[in-house]
């Protein structure tokens, strides 16, 4: 079977890095991995250098009130988690690597606006905080897409560095901008321009070409091609749907984590202690993804393993962290940087693996479409889980496990069961739904797809897998 899928990668046509396809076949090296860890560890921290403390800053150095500087900071977040859906004609026309250095560019130029000194009405740094958001999705949404159409023993391992060079930048940001509030105020902005100039330095390093077009595609039962590539672009077809829904089950439960647990927690627990305790989340991000990593991919081409059972796994660990954070008011510092472990653990298998499914998952979307429609979805599942979370977590005269204010970290504990279960039963599915195709593949040509069947760029050479 190896020799077979050997064969037919070697086969396929090879197509650009700037539409859909990397060009090459060839292993990553590695001045492309340190591209790619540069890029992204240095543009998260320009935006998390800002973003935590935008409000203040437009409050106590530009004259905002605080309903307005409200407004700024939401709108720089909604254009950072749904940008890429709006970009996606765009990145399309110019190229994957190429709407990476537009973007870095275009962040760059954004954050030394709001560093110049102008005083602007709210609509105007409104405009301006939106504008870097959209800049950062479309390298974001560009730099995923250029991912999955890395050789598909690579793609894993170009999501986990992404994986750590995020974990990297997030922790990074908040201390460089909180130093620089403190020490200049208005130089936060253009520290925040000058890593994005850092991170466009490094996109010429990246895989693949400047300007290039998404391969073509095989038509169906004789329809017409350009019809049904248009459509197709846009068209999200059931099993994408389906799995980027069910991922929504862990975002949930990541926000109780990142984004509910200071207001849980409340006064129960220092910041020092609370920053301690993310600080442990993003050193053993940086120390342990690639053998994590590495681990992964030897489970996902085991004999009797697959993406079901590591999922699975995956978010039976993120229940059971949960589950400890729940009982963070009275458990003690201790007991919080154990829970942080465990969910550590599981993010270094999940978050690089959901990446690499959706472009495998994407059926006829095109790769950017796909990674942009999954980003809003998550991103709204985490929106939706930090609301809800935070709305029942402020509660500082119940701090009992068993109290209404820990509930979100039960729900979210059982959504990630869900989620890991049924994971567990899609992986079946597709198992069963293959092998036939599988046991019948020596009455076809190695480079020769199923009957009714469109070839698929982006497929992972592991057949009884989704």
């Amino acid at each position: 079977m190896t020799d077979r899928l050997d064969r037919l990668a070697a086969k396929r046509p090879r197509t650009t890095a700037g539409g859909e396809g990397t060009g090459d076949d060839r292993p990553l090296t590695a001045r492309q991995l340190t591209a790619l860890v540069v890029a992204r560890a240095t543009s998260c921290a320009g935006f998390f250098a800002v973003l935590p403390y935008l409000g203040l800053w437009l409050v106590d150095s530009r004259g905002l009130s605080g309903a307005d500087a409200g407004l700024v900071v939401g709108a720089a977040i909604l254009a950072n988690r749904a940008g890429g859906v709006l970009l996606v004609p765009l990145i399309h026309r110019l190229g994957l690597k190429a709407s990476v250095g537009a973007g870095y560019l275009g962040a760059a130029l954004a954050f030394a606006v709001l560093g110049a000194g102008l005083r602007l009405p709210a609509y105007g740094w409104l405009a301006v905080a939106a504008l870097a958001g959209l800049s950062l999705a479309m390298a974001t949404t560009a730099m995923k897409a250029q991912v999955a159409a890395f050789p598909p023993d690579q793609r894993l391992r170009g999501f986990s560095y992404l994986n750590m060079a995020v974990n990297a930048g997030s922790a990074v940001g908040p201390v460089i901008g909180g130093a620089l509030l403190e020490w200049h105020a208005g130089r936060l902005p253009l520290a925040a321009a000058a890593l994005d100039l850092v991170a466009l330095a490094a996109v010429p390093a990246l895989p693949g070409t400047w300007r290039g077009s998404e391969p073509p595609r095989q038509a169906t039962d004789g329809a017409d091609d350009s019809a049904e590539k248009g459509r197709g672009r846009w068209l999200p077809q059931r099993p994408f749907v389906a799995f980027s829904l069910l991922v929504c089950g862990t975002w949930v439960a990541y926000a109780q984590v990142f984004d509910v647990l200071p207001a849980y927690l409340g006064d129960t627990i220092s910041t020092r202690d609370l920053g301690l305790v993310f600080t442990l989340n993003a050193v053993l991000v940086v120390a342990l993804q690639v053998p994590v990593s590495a681990l992964s991919r030897r489970v996902l081409n085991g004999p009797r393993a697959g993406f079901g059972l590591l999922c699975t796994a995956a978010n039976v660990v993120l229940a059971a962290a949960v589950v400890l954070f729940a009982f963070g008011r009275t458990g003690g510092l201790g007991l919080l940087l154990a829970a942080m472990v465990l969910f550590t653990l599981s993010e270094l298998v999940w978050s690089p693996l959901y990446d690499a499914q959706v472009g495998e998952r994407r059926g006829n979307l095109s790769t950017t479409a796909a990674y942009a429609l999954a980003g809003v979805a998550w991103g709204a599942a985490e929106s939706a889980g930090a609301w809800l979370g935070t709305l029942l977590a402020v509660r500082p005269a119940e701090p009992g496990a068993l109290s209404l204010a820990a509930a979100p970290y039960w729900g979210a504990a059982a959504l990630a069961l869900l989620t890991g279960l049924a994971m567990s039963w899609s992986g079946r599915r597709t198992t069963d739904r293959r092998t036939p195709a599988d046991r019948t593949s020596a009455d076809r040509t190695p480079d020769t797809p199923p009957s009714g069947h469109e070839r698929n760029t982006h497929d992972v050479d592991m057949p009884a897998r989704p």
